[in-house]
């Protein structure tokens, strides 16, 4: 962490009793506009300190939080809730986002969402777009209504049988089992994520990334997929409101033809400030790939022409 950069760590309470793990990065200088990050399934908010830096050279502060069952604070590893997961992610994401608020006063807001939690700002969106500045999505993808629903189904009858917190070995196959498929011979069951074979080992090594995951969570996520994979759920999205869809086109999650797909929807929805930028061999994680220091800065550029150009209308 440079000189530059201001890091704060927070708890904050859902209504559940829940306690929320939250930190922040701050430029030691102004604040011109605040970055809030909703990091994907089997990570957590301390692998974008990197990510963090880098914007807080450019004016931006960064919020982000540990989802539920994730982080070091997690009190069930890998599982949102026993009822009602999915919206109490959602509604985590708009109690850090009045936190943000509240701290850097006035400062426009880019909501970030990686992978899963590129599904949580979707959805956080159709609720709440109208407190937004921008809306970045990462390694992000239409979602199949027809496999929502089947692999909902299943999940449903897995957690009958093993309880929400229960694991599936299936469920996890069944999430993960065709990501290195592109990659082989794979050096490791991660290749998908980069290029970079330090930062692979790096998410190997972290007792804080990776599954198990619970069923209760499939069922979660399962039912966030099939909520936001519907036309009419993006029209609820300000149509205003700018979007960048980016990502790797080797990343299984999505890819070129996934986000190409998602893109397709939010156009035909008539969402008029979209922008999409695909790199070419990336994979899952472009934020710790090869090519990073680009796409970080590509990124901070769209945030910093989103931000000066004022709240959508």
């Amino acid at each position: 962490m440079t000189a530059e950069t201001r890091h704060k760590a927070d708890i904050l309470r859902a209504a559940d009793g829940h306690e929320i793990n939250l930190q922040s990065w701050a430029p030691a200088g102004d604040t011109v506009a605040v970055i809030q990050v909703l990091h994907g399934m089997g990570e957590h908010s301390g692998r974008y300190a990197r990510f963090a830096a880098a914007a807080c050279a450019r004016g931006y502060a960064v919020c982000a939080h540990d989802h539920r069952g994730h982080g070091p604070q997690a009190p069930t590893p890998r599982h949102f809730s026993d009822r009602g997961g999915w919206q109490a992610l959602i509604d985590d994401t708009r109690l850090v986002r009045e936190y943000a608020g509240d701290r850097f006063v006035d400062r426009p807001i880019v909501l970030l969402g990686h992978s899963m939690g590129s599904f949580i700002a979707q959805a956080w969106a159709m609720r709440y777009g109208n407190h937004l500045h921008g809306l970045l999505l990462s390694g992000s993808t239409w979602p199949s209504q027809a496999q929502a629903v089947a692999a909902a189904l299943l999940a449903r009858m897995l957690a009958w049988r093993h309880g929400q917190r229960g694991h599936s070995p299936l469920l996890d196959k069944l999430g993960f089992a065709d990501f290195n498929r592109a990659f082989r011979p794979a050096r490791t069951d991660f290749d998908w994520l980069s290029r970079d074979e330090a930062e692979v080992d790096k998410y190997v090594a972290d007792p804080l990334c990776g599954g198990p995951y619970s069923c209760g969570l499939w069922v979660d996520l399962l039912s966030g997929l099939r909520e936001i994979g519907r036309d009419t759920a993006l029209n609820r999205i300000p149509t205003a409101l700018p979007i960048l869809i980016s990502g790797g086109a080797a990343d299984p999650v999505g890819g070129d033809r996934g986000m190409t797909k998602l893109a397709t929807h939010y156009a035909q929805t008539g969402h008029g400030r979209l922008t999409v930028k695909i790199y070419p061999q990336g994979r899952h994680e472009m934020l710790n790939e090869t090519s990073r220091d680009a796409v970080t800065r590509d990124w901070l550029d769209w945030i910093g022409t989103t931000t000066r150009s004022g709240r959508p209308g």
